[in-house]
């Protein structure tokens, strides 16, 4: 197994950097000023206040709370940072997804075709790419939410995250006239949730080195391997950033109920491999 951590990977530092209370004490700052300006903002008077916001199923408020945010963000003064800060850290949760979906069409677009090995395909482990990825995922998603394009005031996350995407997939390679980049391309009219990382997808980084390792090592059978690639790194995004066992089984072809009860093996069988691959306890395993 490889020796790198994924306790020092771009995402893990920059959500440490956000999470720190000096971090969370500017954004409140900047939010409470802002609340007593714009009327889209006037209760998102802190970062809590936006994330209990953002983590709602009202999806119209989202955009129009993003697009305050976003307005503000193209500000050139030490404003327009924080907002871009805000923002962005908003959009975390969605980073281990692109990245999973940049890999796969990198590989693909460079001919890496045939037997599938590991979760993203193309013979190689997931954690030989995922560092470099991340530093261009979230590079890019900081210029798409300074220059993003004001006019678009619907579905902004989605907006944003598949700008991401693209931008990320050119560089490495992918040509999105390829049949492969419409394969792995975000549906234009998907939603997603914002701010506050669920127990579960919180754990997505260091999952996406297990599941390669597992599905490699062949630790899970054939329907686990396939509902939980599917959940977290091939299919549609439902509200917590995976695809939902209703989304799963429309896939596969079978029953919500069904898939509920292959996911809930799956999570046992991976549980059970993770404690050879790192020692450790899944906090969403239980």
């Amino acid at each position: 197994m490889s020796g790198r951590s994924t306790k020092n990977s771009p995402l893990t530092m920059l959500q440490k950097e956000f999470s720190d209370p000096r971090s969370v004490a500017r954004f409140d700052q900047a939010l409470r000023g802002w609340a007593a300006e714009e009327t889209a903002l006037s209760d998102t008077a802190s970062h809590e206040d936006l994330v209990a916001i953002l983590t709602t199923r009202d999806y119209g408020r989202h955009d129009e709370v993003l697009h305050a945010l976003l307005v503000r963000a193209a500000e050139p003064a030490s404003s327009g940072v924080v907002a871009t800060e805000i923002v962005v850290n908003s959009l975390l949760p969605a980073v281990p997804g692109i990245v999973g979906r940049v890999v796969r069409a990198a590989r693909a677009a460079a001919g890496a075709v045939g037997v599938r090995r590991g979760v993203t395909g193309g013979g190689v482990s997931a954690s030989e790419d995922s560092r470099d990825i991340q530093a261009s995922v979230i590079g890019h998603l900081w210029e798409q939410t300074r220059c993003y394009p004001l006019r678009r005031r619907h579905h902004v996350a989605a907006n944003l995250v598949r700008e991401t995407q693209r931008a990320a997939q050119r560089d490495f390679g992918v040509d999105h006239g390829q049949a492969a980049a419409d394969v792995v391309s975000m549906d234009d009219e998907v939603y997603r949730p914002l701010a506050a990382v669920p127990a579960e997808p919180d754990a997505s980084e260091e999952l996406l080195e297990l599941l390669a390792w597992a599905v490699e090592e062949e630790r899970l059978d054939e329907h686990s391997a396939t509902i939980l690639t599917t959940r977290y790194f091939d299919g549609p995004l439902g509200r917590d950033g995976v695809a939902t066992d209703r989304q799963i089984g429309a896939l596969i072809g079978l029953s919500q109920p069904t898939i509920t009860r292959h996911r809930r093996r799956a999570f046992e069988q991976l549980a059970e491999a993770a404690t050879e691959f790192r020692g450790h306890d899944l906090p969403w395993a239980g």
